[in-house]
C-alpha cells in the first residue's frame, strides 16, 4: 500500500496469522525496546536476528548467509533496489549494523544523524542511542517482514517502503581512541605510557574516561555565578 506503513501492533497481529512463533517474537522484540527500562542493544540484536530468520524462511534456505539471502530476495524481485541497499550496503546498512553488534568492538563505532544542520554522533555503546537507532529502523523492518510473509495470505499485502527508506540515513562512523579522547577534551599525547597500550585497552580507557568538557562547563558556570554575588 503506497504511502502507508502498518503500526507495529498491526504487523504483529498479521504476522501471527502466518506464524505464531514469528508473531510472538516480533511482540517480544518491541517489548524489549519499550518502556523506561528498554534495552536498545538487545532489541536491535533481537530484531536483526529475527529479520534474518524470517528472510531465510521466505527463501526456504536456512543454510545461506544473511548476505546471500538478501541477494536471493533481490534476484527474485521480492525486494526493491532501494530496500536491497538499505539491507545490504557494504558500509551503511542493516547487515553492517548486525555484524557490528555481533562481532565488533563497539567502542570504535557511532552512527551519525543530521540535526538542526549539524552532524551529531551517537556511540553504539550507549543504550539510549541504540534505542534511538531501533526507533529509526524498526518500522521499516516490521513492515518489510509483513510484506514478505504475506505471500502465503489469500491476498498478499503490498507495501511501498522506498520513500520511507529514503528518509532514513544510516551513517556508520569509526573513530580512533585518540579521537574519542579528544571529543572529551583530553589530549592523548599528554597521557603517560599511552602509546604502550594495545588497541583494545586504548578504546576501553577512552570509553571510560570522563568528559573534561562537561566539567569545564560546570566550573565556568560556578565561577560566573560567584562573580555575580
Amino acid at each position: 500500500m503506497e504511502g502507508y506503513l502498518y503500526s507495529k501492533g498491526e504487523v504483529i497481529e498479521k504476522v501471527w496469522l502466518h506464524s505464531r512463533y514469528h508473531g510472538n517474537l516480533l511482540s517480544y522484540c518491541d517489548q524489549i525496546a519499550g518502556g523506561k527500562s528498554g534495552n536498545g542493544f538487545v532489541a536491535l540484536i533481537f530484531l536483526f536476528n529475527l529479520t534474518e530468520n524470517i528472510f531465510k524462511d521466505r527463501t526456504k534456505n536456512y543454510e545461506a548467509s544473511f548476505m546471500n539471502v538478501i541477494n536471493e530476495l533481490r534476484t527474485q524481485k521480492v525486494i526493491t533496489e532501494i530496500e536491497y541497499r538499505f539491507l545490504n550496503d557494504k558500509n551503511n546498512s542493516i547487515r553492517k549494523l548486525r555484524n557490528l553488534l555481533a562481532h565488533a568492538n563497539l567502542s570504535k563505532f557511532s552512527f551519525s544523524m543530521i540535526e538542526d544542520g549539524r552532524e551529531i554522533y551517537y556511540p553504539l555503546t550507549e543504550n539510549e542511542n541504540c534505542l534511538k537507532l531501533y526507533e529509526n529502523v524498526s518500522n521499516v523492518l516490521f513492515n518489510l517482514i509483513l510484506r514478505l510473509v504475506s505471500y502465503s495470505f489469500s491476498e498478499p499485502i503490498e507495501i511501498d517502503l522506498d520513500k520511507e527508506i529514503q528518509t532514513i540515513e544510516i551513517n556508520i562512523v569509526e573513530f580512533t581512541p585518540e579521537q574519542l579522547l579528544n571529543f572529551k577534551g583530553i589530549d592523548a599525547s599528554t597521557l603517560p605510557e599511552w602509546q604502550e597500550l594495545n588497541e583494545t585497552d586504548k578504546y576501553r580507557y577512552a570509553e571510560n574516561a570522563s568528559d573534561v568538557n562537561m566539567y569545564e562547563a560546570i566550573f565556568k558556570m560556578i565561577k560566573y555565578r560567584e562573580s555575580e554575588i
